[in-house]
């Protein structure tokens, strides 16, 4: 039985545009903001191992098996999980893993559009000098007063997703792929005009022993989970987008060999962006502290007292704004992609329908953040609730369900592999991987990442 292609936007031009793109999506503002101090918090280099072999061994054989799926499918990741399922003779409700995970991305775009105002609110910030000389207090006020005006957030929100809406409503292959060539050797200069800025100006040693030295007694059971958990969101399995883009895949090219590349370079932008985000925080001997704090407080505070702070500080905010601005795309591709190849709708008034979407969440979530909102449940905002139900619960349940698919009922024939011993012995490791590792490290996260995160 052939499997029924649909008539999908394109074929990326090469495997490094594939790349360029999927980087886009990977590369995210945990890498910025969460890392760094988990790092320090969990043993230092020894959670870096802990988190290297979690993605390797467990996560990157799920991303290997949604682009080797979606490459064969050629289609939406709804399409993909439907056709193999009636391929395959499995019940048709397999496809309701993708569709929950659609629901999910969304919902991430949603929360990503109203941090991503955040960042483009303070690329200007740091362009006019705002924060320059600025005292500790000074720069977390300015931050308390940003997220205390809904109009203003709502503002930048509006203007993040016009540009999303725009490069979404192009077609992706080839609107993407040109952005992408100017864009990304952009940013890796930048990455590593921060690595060395960092190096010149702030406390690169400190550093280097806070992210890198062996610490195994501070890698606790938490700590390990910490690891498990980060590497299960750092390629974004789950939600789509690596399928949406995986459908676009060149044939005769290696779906592992791009991914372990993807991973290798997410690592390194870990890395590096750790680093030097640490140097410059402990150069003004404050507490680092992550997320938020880190990112719109300490690091504004940094930069305004260093030599051409607002400078670096420009260009490091514009860097965390365009990742932010390719990761929403790519989330927001798999139901555009939908809607076009599903129901012929035109591929601007998908994009548009979408970013709409998007934007009524991310302004609930906005709204939900202001004092005396009805908006709050159990001591939770709108926005927090959004969050757990689409990172805490419907990632990994989405993840559980297209691993169980992709191991036990998809057949071998429909992953092309080559005759040869090697290649059989790397498909026998990969398919033991997905089968008898995979399922319990996502129960995990699902169970364990829930309990942490309603109970906190």
């Amino acid at each position: 039985m052939a499997l029924q292609k649909r008539k999908i936007q394109g074929i990326w031009s090469s495997r490094w545009t594939f790349l360029a793109a999927a980087t886009g999506l990977v590369v995210s503002l945990g890498n910025f903001w969460r890392t760094p101090q988990e790092l320090g918090q969990n043993g230092g280099g020894a959670y870096l191992i802990a988190y290297i072999a979690c993605l390797f061994l467990i996560m990157l054989p799920i991303a290997v098996a949604e682009v080797r799926i979606a490459v064969r499918a050629r289609g939406n990741p709804v399409h993909a999980i439907d056709q193999l399922a009636h391929y395959s003779k499995a019940s048709k409700y397999w496809s309701l893993v993708t569709q929950f995970a659609c629901v999910a991305a969304l919902l991430l775009a949603a929360i990503y559009s109203v941090v991503s105002g955040w960042l483009l609110a303070y690329v200007s910030k740091m362009a006019l000098g705002t924060l320059e000389a600025a005292s500790l207090d000074v720069v977390a006020k300015e931050f308390q007063g940003l997220l205390a005006s809904a109009d203003l957030m709502s503002l930048w929100q509006q203007i993040f997703l016009v540009m999303a809406v725009a490069l979404s409503a192009l077609n992706v292959v080839k609107g993407m792929a040109a952005v992408l060539r100017i864009v990304l050797p952009v940013l890796l200069l930048v990455l590593l005009g921060l690595l060395y800025y960092g190096y010149a100006l702030g406390d690169f040693p400190s550093a280097l022993s806070w992210m890198f030295d062996m610490r195994l007694e501070d890698l606790t059971w938490r700590g390990g989970f910490s690891a498990l958990q980060h590497a299960f969101y750092t390629l974004s399995i789950g939600t789509g987008a690596l399928m949406a883009y995986g459908a676009y895949f060149p044939s005769g090219r290696s779906v592992s060999r791009q991914l372990i590349a993807l991973a290798v370079f997410d690592t390194a932008v870990l890395i590096i962006a750790g680093v030097a985000i640490l140097a410059l925080v402990f150069d003004q001997h404050i507490v680092s502290g992550s997320g938020h704090a880190l990112l719109f407080i300490s690091l504004p505070f940094s930069f305004g007292n260093l030599v051409f702070g607002d400078i670096a500080g420009t260009a490091f905010y514009l860097l965390l704004f365009i990742l932010s601005l390719t990761t929403v795309v790519a989330l927001m591709e798999p139901v555009v992609a939908y809607l076009v190849e599903r129901w012929a709708v035109q591929r601007w008034l998908a994009a548009l329908m979408v970013g709409g979407l998007v934007f009524v969440l991310g302004d609930l979530s906005i709204s939900s953040m202001m004092p005396d909102t009805g908006l709050h449940w159990f001591s939770r905002s709108f926005m927090e609730w959004l969050d757990i139900l689409a990172a805490n619960v419907f990632l990994p349940m989405c993840v559980f369900g297209f691993v169980l698919f992709a191991a036990w009922r998809v057949p071998k024939s429909v992953y092309g592999v080559r005759d040869g011993w090697f290649e059989g012995a790397f498909f026998w490791l990969w398919r033991a991987l997905l089968r008898y590792i995979a399922p319990p490290a996502v129960l995990a996260v699902l169970i364990i990442g829930l309990y942490l995160r309603v109970s906190s």
